[in-house]
């Protein structure tokens, strides 16, 4: 006798294991084409409901959009353009402040919170997620390594010269606002 969709659905959590059905969330090109497989087979076979929250589970992280702060904070122009623009795209927003010569005492946590705020505020304004991040070392290596272990980073935004940009092996896209 086949379980209905319904008692399948009530049956799973993510707590349990279940034979043959996986709902844990996975990263990386192979690991999204077994999750994309698996809704296909579950779908094919009838089981609509659950190919779709395997689906929906697999894509509930939101996309990003990094925001670098500079030493004297985050322009104003900077603000209102990712704001804007991750509000546009339906994106969260994270601001990564980078202290690239640590120096002793608390004076860059400190430093990093108050030019961060405004930014911060505009987003919570506005409605779009935002988080501030403050990490100590070399400027394009915190980025790369941030921009990995957040996943789903779509793009930096900064106000870096482009010669300065051209040196910088990023792994995800660079765009610098003149401002």
């Amino acid at each position: 006798m086949r379980k209905s969709a319904t008692k399948i659905r009530e049956s799973l959590s993510l707590g349990q294991k279940q034979p043959g059905i996986a709902l844990h969330l996975r990263g990386g090109w192979r690991e999204a084409m077994e999750t994309y497989g698996e809704a296909l087979s579950l779908a094919e076979a009838g089981e609509l409901g659950i190919a779709r929250d395997i689906l929906g589970e697999f894509h509930a992280e939101h996309r990003k959009i990094l925001v670098l702060a500079e030493g004297d904070g985050v322009p104003e122009a900077m603000i209102a353009y990712s704001v804007n623009l991750a509000e546009r795209l339906g994106f969260d927003l994270v601001l990564l402040s980078v202290d690239d010569a640590p120096r002793r005492g608390g004076q860059f946590e400190e430093r990093a919170r108050t030019t961060g705020q405004p930014l911060l505020a505009e987003a919570a304004r506005r409605g779009v997620s935002c988080a501030h991040i403050l990490r100590q070392g070399p400027r394009d290596e915190v980025l790369n390594a941030v921009s990995v272990e957040l996943r789903r980073v779509e793009f930096v935004i900064t106000r870096r010269p482009e010669a300065e940009r051209k040196n910088a092996a990023l792994t995800v896209p660079e765009f610098s606002l003149k401002c």
